[in-house]
């Protein structure tokens, strides 16, 4: 492995109760290294699913899209360190990453240093994160897998175009392939339809104002652009086995 660098290094905690439905590393997506704190999940991607349990390290590809679910009892606590990375050949799937104590409490560490928000400690976690990084690549499992060009492109459209009107006929559109085609790679590679993929992020929003802001049922149903107030409840219940209500009381 040559010419190996990384850019714009990056930290993230992120922390629910009970439940929590991740719409994933969308848009500026970038390779995650991270530890889970608490809780356990599941990272499902391209019709795959790789479980993660408390203490684990987990290694997550930029170049794989992938959206994630947590159960805690009840907390839920993941950190991340985050980058792009730039070398010759990049040929991974997520996985969990066998790491030393020492290791994981570094990945700690490197986030530690740069929610500092100070230079010299920022200069710090790059070079902590190198050194994990050597320690780290060589345990990784290499992939053949081969990512349809046409699924990336619907991918991406989605997750940047998601809170507008909705039809797998402009998707397609988009990705210069027919409807047939598109349906068919989203239910082989991600194992549900496109407009389960474009519900699974409106749901992950919705979530979050629940969490966050005390807007109603039905405004919350407009915000991430549902049909009515019945089909967000509908469709939400599908997702999380709850109603926002009662996901809204046990937050």
């Amino acid at each position: 492995m040559s010419n190996i660098y990384v850019s714009e290094l990056s930290a993230s905690r992120h922390a629910f109760h009970n439940y929590h439905l991740c719409r994933g590393n969308s848009n500026k997506r970038k390779t995650r290294l991270g530890i889970i704190q608490k809780g356990n999940g599941a990272y499902i991607y391209l019709g795959k699913k790789l479980s993660v349990s408390e203490g684990d390290v987990v290694f997550i590809p930029e170049n794989i899209f992938c959206y994630s679910e947590w159960r805690g009892a009840p907390e839920i606590e993941v950190v991340y360190i985050s980058c792009f990375m730039h070398f010759d050949q990049f040929c991974y799937e997520p996985q969990v990453v066998r790491c030393t104590d020492e290791e994981k409490r570094s990945i700690l560490q490197i986030y530690e240093r740069i929610s500092a928000g100070r230079q010299r400690e920022h200069f710090e976690a790059y070079s902590l994160f190198y050194t994990l990084l050597a320690a780290v690549l060589p345990r990784l499992a290499e992939s053949d897998l081969v990512l349809n060009k046409v699924l990336q492109t619907a991918i991406e459209f989605i997750t940047k175009n998601w809170n507008e009107p909705f039809s797998v006929a402009a998707l397609a559109k988009a990705c210069c392939a027919s409807e047939s085609t598109v349906y068919h790679l989203f239910k082989t590679e991600l194992g549900q339809t496109p407009v389960q993929f474009v519900n699974s992020i409106k749901i992950n929003v919705a979530m979050e104002y629940l969490e966050n802001t005390s807007y109603s049922i039905s405004q919350i149903s407009q915000m991430t652009n549902f049909n009515s107030e019945n089909h967000f409840r509908k469709v939400f219940f599908d997702f999380t086995g709850t109603t926002p209500l009662k996901y809204r009381k046990c937050k």
